[in-house]
């Protein structure tokens, strides 16, 4: 009798990775207590890959493809969450006229694309542009320059990221709803079967708001994401200036328990965590981060932490 040959993505150097549907871990050959997988080409050749997508094949000479579920502890068993397929080109001129063809089957912005490979000519450095997003299937490309003008690009591939049953079932309209008089469930949460952990943050170019119930009040802010445990959620809010975050932080402190206090005194960076409410389902805490005297839109963020019990 032969050795067993152990299952694997590559066969005679040559990989297909069709993302026409979910992937699962057996089409990545995940082991046992593993939620990861690589492979790697051997030799001088490129492993020669072909991604099928709704939007059309790719066909990309690869060093590496590498997948994974999002947890790399193994506790639970996961399906692929993020996909990449690695490539290098000796100039930015062939990484160019590459993705430029790929670009409508990735949903590229080809201005944006052109824009980060030249900045990133012949510099140590990195840039992402942002692709299509197709229900549970979205893309996108990361961009790095190398100081002797190669480029390398990340074909990345993300499965539920912005759109799964869980998600979908709970946001409406571009508002994620969370009734925090009760301690909420798992699928008020948008957690997954079998997934420890549950995120919902918008799509690209799209904004999300949330709305939260709470015995005080309701607050309603757009955010950056919802980011859910077995034993807490955090709201992250998006990023602001320094007057709206204040703005926002008086607006809900009466809801949150919380007293803002000194936190907007003094100059230069400050990252502060006030305590709030207390009841028989959660502790509150709001975290203020900020750069105090920084004009622009992106010089606050506030995250509310719900700590259950």
């Amino acid at each position: 009798m032969g050795t067993p040959v152990a299952p694997t993505l590559v066969h005679d150097n040559k990989a297909t990775i069709d993302l026409t549907r979910k992937p699962t871990r057996a089409d990545f050959a995940f082991a046992d207590g593993r939620n990861d997988r690589s492979y790697q080409r051997q030799g001088a050749d490129p492993l020669a890959t072909t991604v099928v997508l709704p939007s059309g094949t790719l066909h990309i000479p690869a060093f590496v493809i590498t997948a994974d579920g999002g947890d790399f502890t193994g506790n639970t068993p996961l399906p692929p969450q993020h996909i990449v397929v690695q490539r290098k080109f000796d100039r930015s001129e062939q990484a160019l006229q590459s993705l430029l063809g790929d670009a409508p089957t990735l949903g590229l912005p080809t201005a944006e694309m052109e824009e980060q490979i030249s900045r990133l000519s012949g510099t140590i450095g990195s840039g992402v542009v942002d692709g299509f997003v197709h229900g549970w299937l979205a893309a996108y490309v990361e961009i790095i320059g190398y100081d002797d003008g190669a480029v390398g690009v990340n074909y990345t591939f993300t499965i539920d990221q912005f759109h799964n049953d869980a998600i979908d079932a709970v946001v409406h309209d571009g508002v994620f709803p969370i009734d925090l008089t009760h301690r909420p469930s798992r699928a008020e949460l948008a957690f997954r079967d079998g997934f420890p952990t549950a995120r919902v943050q918008p799509a690209w170019n799209t904004t999300l708001a949330v709305r939260l119930t709470l015995p005080a009040g309701v607050i309603t802010r757009p955010v950056r994401s919802v980011d859910s445990t077995a034993t807490q959620t955090v709201v992250s809010l998006a990023s602001s200036s320094i007057a709206d975050a204040q703005s926002a932080l008086a607006a809900d402190a009466p809801a949150l328990g919380v007293d803002p206090g000194s936190v907007w005194d003094g100059t230069g960076h400050v990252k502060k965590t006030l305590p709030g409410l207390k009841n028989q389902f959660y502790d509150v805490s709001v975290t203020v981060d900020a750069t105090l005297g920084q004009p622009g839109s992106f010089a606050a963020s506030l995250s509310y932490t719900f700590t259950y019990h």
